[in-house]
């Protein structure tokens, strides 16, 4: 996962702070100058990054509660209530200009709401994080999707922070749970059909929604007909 470290000046464009330095490459917001790190000490970084432990904290975020009007346009246009804003704990980073919709401790995904660069940016080994409460889950990709699903009676919600199902997830899931099925967009469909099979396998119920948007495009009522549209 792509750490953001700080602003530098750039060596094509000599801007003096446009230059992000990420943990494995640079980029320039204003030049759009790219290079990977290759030196050892990055090498090291990202063995040892891989070997941190989930309990461990991989990264310190300096956020504040006060939220700009973009990163609340951006959470409002999909539904997400000033109570989810402040239950599930979502702070703006200033130094990366984004909007952390998930901190552990352990690990982190933000999305930016910077013109130039990634949309979605995370840190740390990704937790197994489980949305409201309820005999089925479901597994979405994002997180704003999870909380939208979790608001469903009789429903919980998973955000795979992705588009894979870790081993160690789904035998997680599998000991909790004897309804788990999974809602990815059209363009995953058959990761979402490999992954029901595997469930399956093991012999709980599983079975896939496939919708053109994710969740959290949809309205309450129409994710409830969704779900229980079998």
């Amino acid at each position: 996962m792509t750490k953001f470290l700080k602003h530098i000046p750039c060596p094509k464009c000599g801007s003096k702070d446009n230059l992000g330095e990420y943990d494995d490459h640079y980029y320039c917001f204003g030049c759009q100058y790219y290079k990977v790190k290759d030196d050892l000490n990055t090498l090291r970084t990202r063995i040892n990054r891989a070997k941190i432990p989930s309990n461990v904290t991989t990264s310190l975020l300096h956020t504040t509660k006060d939220l700009p009007q973009s990163a609340m346009k951006w959470l409002l246009s999909y539904g997400i209530s000033l109570e989810e804003i402040v239950k599930y704990n979502m702070e703006w980073c200033e130094d990366n200009g984004t909007l952390v919709l998930l901190n552990t401790g352990s690990y982190w995904q933000s999305r930016s709401f910077r013109n130039i660069g990634p949309k979605y940016l995370s840190n740390g080994l990704k937790p197994l994080t489980i949305y409201g409460e309820g005999d089925t889950i479901i597994l979405v990709e994002d997180i704003l999707s999870a909380i939208k699903v979790s608001r469903i009676s009789g429903y919980c919600s998973a955000p795979l922070l992705g588009s894979s199902l870790p081993l160690e997830w789904q035998h997680k899931l599998t000991e909790q749970f004897d309804n788990i099925h999974l809602w990815l967009d059209r363009d995953k469909a058959k990761n979402a059909i490999r992954f029901k099979n595997r469930i399956k396998s093991l012999g709980k119920k599983s079975r896939v929604i496939v919708t053109d948007k994710d969740p959290k495009e949809y309205s309450n009522k129409e994710i409830e007909q969704w779900l229980k549209n079998k």
